[in-house]
């Protein structure tokens, strides 16, 4: 069965160890995060370039949507929410998405469901269920959020077809977060979940 690395690094680490972080990062990812005003956006956008690094050696590259990734590989897919930076890794494309379960008026989002989708959202869960499942699926694509009404949610866990090709879901919860990974192919796989403390470590 394939294995999916995924890595949790919570925000307090960031902050404990961001001058360490930011040190180990280009110079253009440097200003990539110092663009952000607010602090915690910084810390996110610094952890998540330190991860990416730790994969390879080789330049990062971007499809024409802007999404990274390596020549050489691996595959990988980062996303950042509430408490945690999460990144998935893969030997195939992958695509990743976190979200903190928390209240927030989703009448204006509602529209990105279909009407089979709409009447399965009783609660702030459910919503965040369908949406990590949609948002993982086009992170994995490489698509714009602009196409997220079309991107199928269900099943939370299996098989979905999109554009005549089947990718593999998983979608759990993890200390009040709501978590979704997508994988190229019709294949299960297993999750290897490890929480990142301290800096520098090894993947």
């Amino acid at each position: 069965m394939q294995k999916i690395k995924l890595l949790f690094v919570h925000i307090d680490s960031g902050f404990r160890y961001r001058d360490y972080l930011f040190n180990n990062l280009n110079s253009r990812q440097k200003e990539k995060a110092m663009r952000f005003k607010n602090e915690v956006d910084q810390i996110r956008s610094i952890v998540s370039s330190y991860l990416v690094n730790q994969l390879s050696n080789e330049e990062i590259l971007f499809t024409e949507t802007g999404k990274p990734y390596y020549q050489n590989g691996p595959y990988f897919n980062v996303s950042h929410s509430g408490k945690y930076i999460i990144i998935a890794i893969s030997e195939k494309e992958v695509g990743a998405d976190i979200e903190e379960n928390v209240a927030k008026n989703m009448s204006t989002l509602l529209p990105i469901f279909n009407e089979v989708e709409t009447k399965m959202i009783k609660e702030h869960a459910d919503f965040y269920y369908l949406w990590c499942a949609k948002e993982s699926l086009i992170k994995c694509v490489g698509g714009s959020l602009n196409k997220i009404r079309e991107i199928p949610s269900l099943p939370l866990n299996g098989i979905k077809t999109y554009k005549g090709k089947d990718y593999y879901s998983q979608t759990f919860i993890y200390d009040h977060h709501i978590v979704s990974i997508t994988l190229e192919g019709n294949e299960s796989f297993d999750i290897d979940v490890k929480k990142v403390e301290h800096f520098p470590f090894v993947i």
